[in-house]
């Protein structure tokens, strides 16, 4: 039997939500992160010659091994210090280093060091992803104890400032509560729901007051990464469990997806927001949007829920949205109640005011969010956005003698994806290549330009002789090549 046209339409949209490559698929996103991990790795094993051993084993790990080890709060955290250090030449921060020299890393099983201190151990949805719930950790040794102080520092510096904010040691009941929410999630959203399970490592419920009223939940960025922690009431009810754990989740899959490409060009423009006092950056409003968006897909998809998951889940909860900060636009006035109206808001703010701000990929994601929203959200699709001044096209006369690949640069290829990640040193960064480009830096192996162009026309095509100097000078500017002779 066809299903109802409501049901197929919500469906083909958590389909296009949770399947895209570049924003979508968790699998897509895990492969560039770890990637990018691999290259680090090798790029601190240069930096720290002690370490060496250590960091070149971990980088050559397989992926089932690597991925509960980087995605550990606590080294996760670490290797973002490093790497941060290193490209801003701020010194040679060696917070990783000092957690692996202590053994942390050495066993190879598939199981995260902080995890493997968790007592009791649970992985909440095991046959969906590499996920485990904060319980207790238990200390027998030095390099336990600074391993589990440093995950509880990293949990302070996310709660509130003023001490208020307790973690919540969970019992059968939460744990089990949390894996059912995951799993109506999984069944309600098979693809955007159940694609947001492998971007949690880390499980954990906490009570806190802010300024704005309870926390409801919280999720880490860059100060406890991989992690999402939950108030115990919000399982109380298996869809609000569903829809939280949704909304969690997909800020640590946005954070994913930013590590391997920013989305806004400038990030210090400050943009109003109705419902607060404060002005978001627009990094902040494309991390709401996101999630107001999806939740629009989430309770259409509940309005629709089919008999049998009524009948194991009850009904499903009227929607929540949190209320307005007092003092604000919509505090005084009304208004922005919706997950729609919020979404419609922050989508004009994105697409039409601020668009010119983004980055062709930053772009690209929002028409990609909004585009397949769209058919369930009248009204959300905004104006044509203001064209922005185009950078101009670079004035680069190619050398004669051509060009080579710069030393000592390191890559790591994502073949599969058509993405090259390299790391430079002047300045260190780490460079994300697409097809193009990286054909171009195949091609710069110290040949002449007249072979460097005949190569390029041959592997390209005709009609791209024109994008073989804009691409040249990109590459050189990202310190990727230098002229042959220098």
């Amino acid at each position: 039997m066809a299903p109802e046209p409501g049901v197929a339409l919500t469906s083909d949209i958590d389909l296009a939500l949770g399947s895209d490559r570049r924003f979508g698929s968790a699998e897509a996103i895990e492969a560039r992160n770890l990637a990018r991990y691999r290259l680090g790795l090798q790029v601190l094993a240069r930096y720290h010659p002690r370490a060496a051993d250590r960091l070149t084993r971990l980088s050559l790990a397989g992926d089932a091994d690597l991925r509960p080890l980087m995605y550990d709060p606590v080294l996760r955290n670490a290797f973002e210090n490093d790497m941060t250090a290193l490209e801003l030449q701020t010194g040679e921060a060696a917070d990783l280093v000092a957690h692996l020299e202590r053994g942390v890393a050495d066993t190879l099983d598939g199981v995260g060091p902080c995890e493997r201190l968790s007592r009791p151990r649970v992985r909440p949805w095991p046959d969906r992803a590499v996920s485990w719930v904060w319980t207790d950790l238990e200390t027998d040794s030095g390099p336990d104890l600074a391993l589990s102080a440093r995950l509880e520092e990293l949990l302070a510096g996310t709660l509130s400032k003023d001490g208020s904010g307790t973690r919540v040691r969970p019992d059968a009941g939460l744990i089990t509560a949390l894996s059912h929410a995951a799993e109506l999630l999984a069944e309600l959203l098979p693809h955007s729901g159940a694609g947001v399970l492998p971007h949690v490592s880390l499980a954990g419920f906490i009570r806190d007051e802010l300024a704005d009223g309870t926390l409801n939940s919280v999720s880490g960025g860059d100060p406890l990464p991989s992690a999402l922690f939950l108030a115990p009431e919000r399982l109380s009810d298996p869809w609000t469990a569903a829809e939280t754990l949704f909304h969690e989740g997909l800020h640590l899959k946005l954070f994913d997806v930013l590590r391997t490409g920013s989305l806004a060009a400038e990030t210090g423009e400050l943009i109003p927001i109705p419902w607060r006092v404060e002005p978001w950056t627009l990094t902040r409003v494309l991390f709401a949007m996101h999630v107001y968006v999806h939740l629009l897909l989430f309770h259409a998809a509940a309005s629709q829920a089919s008999s049998d998951l009524r009948a194991r889940y009850g009904e499903p909860a009227a929607e929540f949205v949190d209320l307005a900060t007092p003092g604000s636009q919509a505090g005084e006035n009304g208004g922005y109640t919706t997950s729609l109206e919020r979404a419609t808001y922050l989508a004009q703010q994105a697409s039409q005011v601020y668009g010119h701000l983004l980055t062709p990929t930053g772009r690209q994601f929002v028409d990609w969010l909004i585009g397949n929203v769209a058919p369930i959200a009248p009204g959300i699709v905004p104006g044509q956005a203001p064209v922005a001044a185009g950078r101009p096209a670079p004035e680069v006369a190619l050398g004669a003698r051509g060009y080579r690949r710069a030393e000592p640069v390191q890559v790591c290829p994502i073949p599969e994806q058509g993405q090259l990640v390299a790391f430079s040193p002047a300045p260190p960064s780490f460079r994300w290549l697409n097809d193009h480009a990286w054909l171009i830096y195949a091609l710069c192996d110290g040949g002449d330009l007249s072979s460097l162009r005949d190569r390029y026309s041959q592997a390209a095509g005709p009609g791209t002789e024109d994008r073989l100097v804009p691409g040249v000078a990109d590459l050189l500017s990202a310190g990727l090549i230098v002229p042959v002779g220098s």
